[in-house]
């Protein structure tokens, strides 16, 4: 039984061992331990030995081997196919037992077939390898558009296969004529010549042929000793094949390229830089002038048909590059039949088709990205620069968008094969007709804002005066009425309280009294308008204010049917503002959601932090589902004494946007109808917290 477990240890050994002296010294080793050896030894060919221990004195083996008798020492030779002899097994012990010759007779013949099992391992190794070279070499050589280059990794690789000390090529014109090609690998031309007038090298010579005639011949000078077998032969045979097919493509490319490609694609080059020019022409919107620039890249019938191509642009105030839009696709292309008009109608069907890319959430950066400001363009290899949507093997090349020597945006292209001379100088002249589109595009952009902000200061300017008036008068006016106002009421309420109950015109002064009460409330809106409010800001809790104003209002809500929806941020940090006045601006925001809905609807306060302008602000929304504002009354919702109720003085939202813009922030309105209203108000996230008087 231990026999079968020792061999079938050997077994193991021979099935997983791949190194031929790890294998033998863990069969030895192995060998010594199952049979109480005092050593063993392996001899084989070219002087090589493999003993265990490791500290053995070979002494005693070698003599053993060589016929001389030793005692406990023996010889079991390994067994070769034809009766062969491919080494020796050596081993010593006192007394060997019949069964434990037996098994070291079974040993020596596993020994053997370990023996096979790597040397078959290693032809394995060695062909597959072979063949990954010549397929590696063939790619190579077949991606080769020019003669010179191809002849030159031909020589290297023929003389990496073949061992060669020296490998020429020459290459053959049309009907066999010598080319001025002739390229050497290896030693110096004349050394080898002279070694083989001394017959010391041997030539051999390989034809460059097709069926189509022989386009040149590849000679190789081998030392007299060097291998040349079977196998390298035929490697490099099949590279001479292979270069000659290559050759007579490479033949047949240049006719062409120089027949259609020089003019033709030149040509159309050309046509499509003055088609898209005298498309912008047409429009001064930068957005239509990227659909534009779009089509004239990846469209294959108006365009130069590129697989893709994407645009990034400049943000200014943050100096970084931000995405645009872009195409990728294969198949049929998502432009169609129309001319060189671009309306809104075809932009949306573009922006609908899985070809178009939304990059405005996309921003490219660090190298090679950050290059793009020397003007120059940049090439992506894999691994750098790339972006979620870019695909494998295919080259990718960014052109900057230079106005002057200022970068104002990136074209990214990409294909399959990469780009040649031609194609990079006629996409670096579309880029820079591109950045002065942008930049044209971006002059009339801020020529427009700024007739638009001019024209806007100019009704404010006008507005503000009319106001300023508006309110002196009305203040002048609040004034003079409230006295009189005062002495009527406390007449009317003496003359009230003097009346018998049951007295009929009780009802009358009952009127006079609640008339002159809202009168006096209406004058105090208006003298409240009328001047300017004082802010004492301290740091305060916006949720803490708003819970305490829902809660002044929850039994209204109740009554009504009205749901509260709160959806506040408590991680909000503190903020400096008025608590007194923010809580006027509250109550009255919650007050006209409710007057809004009337009875059963819903309304939602919500507070988050946000960015705007580069500062963090406190944001806070209010909406209802009161069905909206009338879109003829919302440019006029926050104009003082502007009013669709029957009763109020319009002054509400006028004084909350005034209180709102005290604290520096802004409160704007989202309509919705006929679901309902939203205002928001936005706080910054500014101030130390101490009590101060700000007024203006």
């Amino acid at each position: 039984m231990e026999s079968l477990v020792f061999l079938s240890e050997v077994c193991e050994v021979i099935c997983t061992y791949t190194s031929l002296k790890r294998g033998v010294r863990a069969i030895l080793s192995r060998l010594v331990e199952a049979l109480s050896l005092e050593g063993a030894c392996l001899f084989l060919s070219r002087g090589r030995v493999y003993l265990w221990p490791e500290e053995l004195d070979l002494q005693e083996y070698r003599e053993a081997l060589e016929g001389k008798p030793r005692k406990g020492v023996e010889v079991f030779p390994l067994p070769k196919p034809r009766g062969e002899m491919r080494g020796y097994l050596v081993v010593k012990k006192e007394a060997l037992s019949s069964q434990e010759r037996e098994l070291l007779e079974v040993v020596a013949r596993q020994l053997a077939q370990f023996l096979r099992h790597v040397r078959v391992q290693r032809e394995l190794k060695a062909g597959a390898k072979l063949l990954l070279d010549l397929y590696s070499a063939g790619r190579e050589l077949g991606s080769l558009l020019d003669r010179r280059a191809l002849a030159q990794r031909l020589a290297e690789y023929v003389r990496e296969f073949s061992g060669a000390e020296l490998v020429n090529v020459t290459l053959f014109e049309k009907e066999g004529r010598h080319a001025s090609i002739t390229l050497y690998a290896g030693k110096d031309e004349g050394d080898i010549i002279k070694f083989y007038n001394e017959d010391l090298y041997k030539r051999v010579a390989v034809p460059l042929s097709t069926s189509k005639g022989n386009w040149g011949v590849v000679e190789l000078y081998l030392s007299k000793d060097a291998p040349f077998g079977r196998p390298r032969r035929r490697m490099i045979h099949i590279l001479a094949e292979l270069a000659g097919t290559f050759l007579e493509n490479i033949t047949l490319y240049d006719r062409l390229r120089f027949l259609l490609e020089e003019r033709e694609k030149r040509i159309r080059f050309l046509s499509i830089l003055y088609q898209v020019g005298n498309a912008y022409r047409w429009t001064s919107e930068l957005r239509k002038r990227f659909f534009l620039a779009l089509r004239a890249l990846t469209d294959p019938q108006k365009g130069l048909g590129l697989p893709e191509a994407y645009f990034f642009i400049r943000d200014e105030a943050r100096g970084v590059l931000k995405g645009v839009m872009g195409v990728s696709w294969s198949g049929n292309s998502p432009w169609g039949e129309q001319d060189w008009t671009v309306d809104e109608e075809y932009i949306e069907k573009i922006e609908r088709s899985p070809a178009f890319y939304d990059l405005r959430d996309v921003m490219p950066s660090g190298p090679p990205w950050s290059e793009l400001e020397k003007g120059e363009v940049v090439y992506l290899s894999p691994g750098q620069g790339a972006l979620p949507f870019m695909r494998e093997g295919v080259v990718y090349v960014v052109f900057p968008l230079m106005a002057g020597e200022h970068l104002v945006g990136a074209l990214l292209v990409g294909k399959e094969g990469g780009f040649d001379s031609e194609e990079v100088h006629f996409l670096t002249m579309f880029s820079h007709q591109l950045a002065l589109a942008v930049e044209s595009a971006r002059l009339q952009e801020v020529l427009k804002m700024t007739g638009k902000e001019l024209k806007e200061a100019q009704e404010r300017f006008l507005h503000s005066e009319k106001l300023a008036a508006l309110g002196e008068l009305a203040a002048r006016v609040a004034h003079d009425l409230k006295n009189p106002l005062i002495a009527i009421g406390g007449f009317a309420r003496r003359l009230h309280d003097k009346m018998a109950e049951d007295c009929p015109d009780k009802l009358y002064t009952g009127t006079i009294l609640k008339e002159v009460e809202e009168a006096e409330k209406i004058l105090s809106n208006v003298l409240g308008y009328a001047r300017v409010p004082s802010l004492k800001k301290r740091l305060a809790d916006v949720n803490t204010l708003l819970d305490d104003v829902l809660f002044l209002h929850a039994e209204e809500m109740r009554d009504r049917n009205i749901v509260l929806v709160k959806k506040l941020d408590r991680s909000l940090p503190p903020v400096s503002i008025d608590p007194a006045q923010l809580r006027q601006v509250f109550m009255n925001l919650v007050s006209n959601a409710l007057q809004a809905i009337g009875r059963k609807g819903s309304i939602t306060v919500s507070t988050s932090r946000v960015e705007r302008d580069g500062k963090e602000h406190v944001k806070v929304e209010i909406s209802d589902t009161g069905g909206g504002i009338p879109e003829d009354v919302l440019p006029n919702i926050f104009n003082p004494f502007f009013t669709t109720k029957s009763t109020g003085t319009g002054l509400g939202l006028s004084i909350a946007k005034r209180i709102v813009e005290l604290h520096g922030g802004e409160i704007r309105v989202v309509n919705n109808p006929p679901v309902g209203a939203t205002f928001v108000v936005y706080l910054p996230l500014e101030g130390d917290g101490e009590t101060q008087d700000q007024s203006t």
